[in-house]
Order: structure tokens, then sequence, then C-alpha cells
């Protein structure tokens, strides 16, 4: 699966697979096959039709020559995971050219006739199609298949499932209808006024929407975010937009889009759909909308605590939260996630079903789409049903409200993401239930490399992804409550994960409350399996606050990435010495008198922390002794949030109210490997040319699709200005200006090459060669990020496109030059690969070769 954004194509070696023709005779080397040898081979459709401007094709692909126990028996369950590809041709039987729509289900890579698309739809999400303009008559259509294990199970015999689908268009704006978010009604109001609509131009011009409006008085349109809202050629973004009423709002209503297209701009046109709400009462779970901090509008499923919940109570009374993470390819708004916990309608507290973006990867699982002043999106959301939220304020509720800061955490299979939440977010959780979930997802199924690299590139990938090595973070989660569920015969998830992370929780939480719970007999999933006697047993732990997660006196904080972690007793760490090793602080509370304490600290790869205010302040100490030798006084009162305890040079810690390192070194969003590009405070901008704006096309089509991001794309000369997103920039050639800072760590040199800049000054110039490409990181105003996606030639741009992130598992770090042999050997090909350290110099961990 690592492998699949590489390409680590071995017929590139050939000269790829759209340079073959099909002969049967004709063998390729390969390690998986009988004899080492692959060849060609016929496959007929599952299912095929074709109906007016609809085409659509089913094809399962499987080996049954390969002896895939064998193969298992030495790799596991990495041996399931394969690649193949398959040709065949659609036909555009018509006497003029056609607009295509074009899906892909469980396609990674395409080539249509010479025509290469990177992205896909790899988990059938169908939101963002390819647009096609095909001339009459057959066309080659090449598909790349990757068969994952954690999408496609882990069979015996592994096939690949394959859904196509080419529906033809009229060439102009599309509203992607059955995609649109609207909140539900509850109590005879809308619960949120935020919606959105994905948007598509499938022509040939640039469009410009102007407004959206609606066909009812009660019920009025807003657009959101600048206007006009672009629409590139071929491009989908979402439309947002603010609803809100007057009265009782209708169930049903029309939406008219306006807009005009860039040949004719005096031509106002306009496109309508029609949608309805769904009703519920507040104590029901129904679907709210809010401002994602990515810019975006997001959702979650929520149920206010039942009446016989509250009785009693007062309205000043915080109830927590109980967060529940849905499994891989489950929507939140679906029936099996919304009435997961309706066995137990009488919790005390506020029960929310994330959607995560995604139904695969999702904003609080493994890809963080944050930004550094309004964190993940369940945590703008928590914020939405807060003491005086809007939501709160919007049906009158007069009830207890919610507790931001008491998080019960649950989550099925892939809702492990429990795990996350635990080791990065310690400080919010009062208690945790991961029910069916694996450790990590380089423990469910192992990153064996079929293509051996140098160790010191293994090193930086792996380095990459430790965000995601839970086993690795688990002395964070000490103190806090939790109760683990698995079931004996779970054959998609082994329950071995489980017995895992029970045995390295007991190593760490001797004395803390800690259960582990294997069920006989049962499966992955069961209906009740969230509301289980050992399950139900744990919840009563929101009515019960003197059981919840307390603060040990002797505790550890494990740093991945700071960007990334949130406080532990107040303490947030700020930066690394070295951002290729984890960090490390050990903690001793020691009171000196009833209201004074004192705290020694041992830090590891630790170079500046400070406190932040905590539910109980009197838990913040009043002293440090740091490193077993230095005692330090910290500032009194509210003064100790405004400062930062920093290590010099000379390995000694001090305390500094001096601001000016937060302009001049890198720190918080800023923080971490490529897909630190995510946490994006607002849409992002495309910079782009026309030689290259098919690769900035499909980037802009990926980030949609796998984030449900929005992008504009704008011309390579435009300005970025003060927008509040980040920025990713397409280049091309030997005199691209966008690599011609001669600060910059990775650049152009004088037009002999690229060169990577060590620190010390020390300079390595690559020289130009075909193939050659590169990706990385660099800083922008106001702790946003550039990615800079640049190639020699097009072959190297495209290479280094397919690193922009998209999949979930698959880390990269912040700097990347590839090469031709890229092609076939992944990673194994690069010519140089890196991070940078806190004043973006390349650290010493790098790999240049």
């Amino acid at each position: 699966m690592p492998e699949a954004s590489w390409g680590a194509d071995p017929l590139d070696f050939q000269g790829g697979f759209r340079g073959l023709a099909y002969d049967s005779q004709t063998c390729y080397p390969s390690s998986l096959a009988p004899n080492g040898r692959v060849s060609w081979s016929t496959h007929q459709l599952e299912s095929s039709s074709s109906s007016g401007d609809v085409a659509e094709a089913t094809l399962i692909v499987g080996f049954p020559n390969v002896d895939w126990p064998f193969l298992q028996s030495v790799y596991g369950w990495a041996a399931m995971q394969y690649q193949a590809w398959a040709r065949g041709r659609l036909t555009i039987a018509a006497n003029s050219a056609r607009s295509i729509a074009f899906y892909a289900d469980n396609v990674l890579e395409i080539w249509v006739d010479d025509d290469h698309h990177f992205g896909g739809d790899y988990y059938a999400y169908r939101r963002a199609p390819l647009v096609l303009h095909l001339n009459p008559g057959s066309h080659n259509i090449d598909i790349r298949m990757i068969r994952d294990v954690r999408v496609m199970g882990g069979n015996e015999a592994p096939e690949t499932l394959i859904k196509l689908k080419a529906e033809g268009s009229k060439g102009s704006l599309a509203l992607v209808q059955q995609k649109v978010l609207i909140p539900d009604i509850v109590d005879g109001v809308l619960a949120s006024p935020f919606a959105f609509v994905p948007v598509r131009n499938e022509g040939r011009n640039v469009i410009d929407i102007l407004d959206v409006t609606t066909d009812k008085g009660p019920i009025r349109a807003a657009m959101m975010g600048i206007v006009p809202f672009k629409l590139s050629p071929g491009q989908t973004r979402p439309l947002s937009f603010r609803l809100s009423t007057q009265s009782n709002p209708p169930i049903s209503f029309s939406l008219q889009v306006s807009y005009v297209e860039s040949d004719s701009p005096d031509s106002l046109r306009s496109a309508v759909f029609s949608t309805a709400f769904s009703t519920h009462d507040s104590h029901s779970p129904h679907k709210i909308t809010f401002l994602h901090p990515g810019g975006i509008v997001s959702y979650a499923i929520l149920r206010a605590p039942s009446k016989k919940a509250v009785t009693g109570l007062s309205p000043n009374k915080r109830l927590p939260i109980l967060l529940n993470l849905h499994g891989a390819g489950l929507e939140a708004s679906s029936h099996q996630v919304r009435h997961m916990l309706d066995s137990v309608p009488d919790l005390p507290s506020w029960v929310v079903f994330p959607t995560g973006v995604t139904p695969w990867s999702g904003d609080d699982w493994r890809k963080s789409n944050e930004s550094s002043s309004e964190d993940v999106g369940v945590l703008t959301l928590v914020r939405y049903l807060g003491i005086r939220g809007r939501w709160i304020e919007t049906v009158r509720w007069d009830g207890p409200s919610a507790d931001a800061s008491g998080w019960l955490v649950t989550g099925h299979s892939n809702g492990q993401g429990t795990w996350y939440a635990l080791t990065h977010r310690p400080e919010k959780i009062i208690g945790a239930a991961p029910v069916s979930g694996y450790s990590s997802i380089e423990g469910y199924v192992p990153y064996q490399w079929w293509v051996e690299a140098d160790p010191r590139v293994a090193m930086l990938l792996q380095n990459s992804r430790r965000s995601f090595r839970h086993e690795l973070l688990i002395p964070n989660l000490k103190g806090i409550p939790i109760m683990q569920q698995h079931g004996s015969a779970d054959k998609n998830v082994p329950a071995f994960h489980s017995r895992r992370m029970n045995q390295l929780i007991s190593r760490m939480s001797r004395g803390f409350p800690h259960q582990y719970v294997e069920l006989k007999g049962k499966g992955h999933w069961f209906d009740g399996v969230m509301t289980t006697r050992p399950l139900l047993e744990f919840y009563d732990i929101l009515g019960r606050e003197a059981d919840w997660a307390k603060l040990p006196q002797y505790f550890t904080i494990m740093i991945a990435n700071p960007a990334a972690m949130g406080a532990r007793g107040g303490l947030v760490v700020d930066q690394l010495i070295n951002p290729d090793q984890f960090g490390k602080i050990e903690v001793e509370r020691c009171p000196t008198s009833m209201t004074l304490t004192t705290w020694v600290l041992r830090t590891s790869n630790i170079l500046r922390f400070h406190f932040v205010p905590t539910k109980r302040l009197d838990i913040l100490p009043h002293k440090l002794v740091m490193d077993k030798s230095l005692l330090l006084e910290l500032p009194p009162g509210e003064e100790v949030f405004g400062c930062w305890l920093v290590r010099s040079d000379q390995g000694l810690w001090h305390v500094s109210h001096d601001r000016e390192w937060l302009t001049e070194q890198r720190h918080g969003a800023r923080l971490g490997p490529l897909d630190s590009i995510l946490r994006s405070a607002g849409r992002f901008l495309i910079r782009t040319s026309v030689p290259v704006s098919d690769v900035a096309l499909q980037i802009s089509r990926n980030l949609f699709q796998y984030f449900s991001a929005d992008s504009e794309i704008i011309d390579l000369s435009a300005a970025v200005g003060s927008q509040s997103g980040n920025v990713i920039s397409v280049a091309l050639g030997s005199g691209s200006p966008v690599l011609r800072s001669r600060s910059d760590p990775v650049g152009l040199d004088n037009g002999r090459g690229l060169y990577v800049r060590r620190r010390g000054g020390i300079k390595t110039v690559f020289p130009f060669e075909v193939g050659m490409g590169a990706i990385f990181l660099r800083p922008l105003l106001n702790e946003r990020l550039e990615l800079v996606v640049w190639g020699f030639d097009q072959q190297g741009l495209r290479q280094a496109a397919r690193l922009v992130p998209m999949l979930t598992g698959v880390g990269q770090p912040e700097f990347v030059v590839v090469s031709q042999r890229c092609a076939w050997e992944g990673a194994a090909g690069v010519l140089a690969m890196g991070s940078f350290d806190n004043f973006w110099n390349v650290s010493e961990a790098s790999f240049v070769s």
C-alpha cells in the first residue's frame, strides 16, 4: 500500500503498460507468480450495461494460479496487497466530440489514450469524477488496480473489484444533487445554518458562480466566501452557503445557482436542483452542520441528553460528550451509525457521531486537517455545543449544556482513531473504549516493501508516519480509564491487535483502570457491538465524575510531532531539538504544601514548552526542577501562560517571554511531514501555468475526493495575498520562477540542476535529467505553508505530484527529490529525501545521494 503513491510499477522498467501490446506469449518477471513470471490474460466483465448516455461495467480480477497461502505464510497480510493492470475500450458512438463524466471506483491510476490521470477514486466516493472530452470512436482505457487489505479484506484468494461508469454531460455547470449537505430540522427549526453542494465544471471554459437563491420565501440562501466562486474546467468544488428562515422552514425547496462562463461573461445562466430536510426532535439523532477549520462545511450526528437523563439537573450543569467514531466506509448519517446507541437512550451525556469528513480517512482519525488556531474539526464541533453554543441557542435548549473538556471516546473498527485521540488529546478524555480496532495501520498490514531501499530512506518514511504509531505513544494515556473489546473470531481485524495494546498498557498503567474483554466466537461486527454488557457498564462512567481520568503523580509525555499533540496536565510542547526523533518528558508532581506544587521534569529531545489553562488550575506547578539539576520559579498566576520554558544550546533551561522566535522559527501548523499541508485554515490556492494545469486539476480533484477540501486554481504569477489557507505551487522547467529563491534549502542552481543545501551551507547539486522532480514544504506568513511541486519535465512533475498527500497511512517527509527510477523503484529511486529543522534547514538525518 505505501508504494501505491509512488508508482513503483515494475512494468515501467519495460517502458510501461500503456506501451505494451497484448501478446499471450510474452512474460514479465514478478516475485509473486509461479516461476517468477506473469503474462497477459483476458477477463470477461462481471456485468455491463449501456443505455442512452450512460455506460457501466463491473470487472472482478483474480489470479487463481498464484499460491496465495504460501505468500501469506511469508509476508502475512502484506502478501494480499498487489497491483495489476487491465485494458479495455470505451466507444463514443456519436457524430461529434462528447463531454463525459468518468467514474472509476476502487481505481487509483488511469490512462485514457495518452492522457494520464492519477488519484482516481480509490474508496469509491464518487465525488469528483474525471471530466473527459472524447472524439467519436474507440478509446483505450488502461487501469492500474491496487489491492489494499484494509479496503478489500484479507481473503484467502484475493480479488480486485472495479466499477466503471461513463456518463454523458451537457458540458456546463453540474450540481451534484445526491451529495448535497444540509442540516436537519429539529423541533421545527434548522439545527444549524450551514450547507454545501458539490459543483462541477464539465465544460471547457472557466465558470464564475455569482449567487445562490431559493424558490421559497420562508427560507433563504446566501453564498459564503469569496464571490465570484471560480470553477476551472474539469474541477469539482464544494459550494458553501448559509440558510436562514423567518418562520417554520418548508420541508422541501429548490436552489438556483447563477453563473457566467468566460466565453460569454455577459450571459447569465442558472442551474436548479431540489432537496428536502429531514425532521427530528432534539433528543433523537439528527444532523448538524458546522464550519470546519479547513474552510469547508462539515457535519455530525448529534443526540442531546434525554428528558430522563436531565431530570433534576440544573441548567447550569455541564454534561460530558460521548464521541463515537464510525468504522471505515460508513457515513455518520447512515442508519447503522446514527442508531448505534439507541439501546442506551438515557446516557447522561451529549452523544456525537462525527463524520470524519470522509468515510475512510477523516480529520480526527488519521489524516489531520486542522488549523493551529481552531484545532481539528471535532474540537470545532465540540465548541459548537459549548455553554452558549449555537445549537443550544437555536433550538432554545434549556437543559444542561456540554462540557467541551470532557470526552468519552468510543469507536468501532476504523474508529480505532480512539487510540489517536487517547495518545494525542489526553487532556480532553475522561475515558475511552476502542472496539475491534487495530493497534496502528502499520501493525494491521505490515509495511513490507517489495522494492528494497537504502535503510536511511526506509527510516525517513517510517519517521514521517510516527504520529500514527499508537504502540509507541502509549505513555500518554496513563491515568485514563480504558475499556477494550474485541471478538475472538474477528477475521477482519484479528484480536491480536487489542491483546497487544492491552499488554502494552498493562505494563504502564498498573494501578489505573483498564479492562480488556474478548467476546468468544464473535466476529468483527454484530448487532449491538457497541452496547454489550461490558460496554454498558463502562458507559456508567458518564454519571460518575469521580471515576473520570485523573492526572497521575508520575506521568510521561511522548511527542511525535508537536503540531499534532495537545496538552497533558496543562503542559504543551512547542518544539523538539531534533524533529526527526521522538521527544519525551517524564514528570513527577511533588506537592510542597497545601497550595504549592513542584514538578520534577526529565526531558529528552525537548527544546521548548509552555503551560495552558486547565480545568483544574490547582494542578499546575509553581516550581520546576529541570533535568535533576536546575530549579526554576514560574511566573505567578496567569502570567505563567504568557511565557515559554526554553533549553539553550548549552543544555540549560530558562523562562522566556521573547516572542520573536514565533516569526523566525518553525512551529505550530508548520511542523511535521508532507501531510502537514493539510492543516489549512481555509481553502487551498493551487498556483499553476497552462503547461501543467492538468496536474493542478488532478491535485484539486484529489483534495476534494479524499478530504472534502476546497481549492481554487489560479495563475502561477498571481499574488497569494492575505488569504488564510495553504498554497500549492505547481511548476515546470529549469527556469521556473517558483524555485529561484537562493535562500530556500531546495532550489535551482543557475540552470545547472537542482540543489539541496544541508546544514553548514554544504550544497549538493543534482544535474537536470529526464524524469527529475521535487516536492517540498516552505513557510508562508501567519503559520501558513506552501507545497512546491516541481518537475524538470512532465514525467518528473507527474512523479512528484503523486506524493501530494492523498491516501491514509502513506507518509512522506518534508522534501523529496525524485528521479526517473522512482517509476519502477518507488522510494528506492529518490535522489534526496528528508526533513527540516526548526530554522528550515535540511536536518542531519536526511538522505542526499
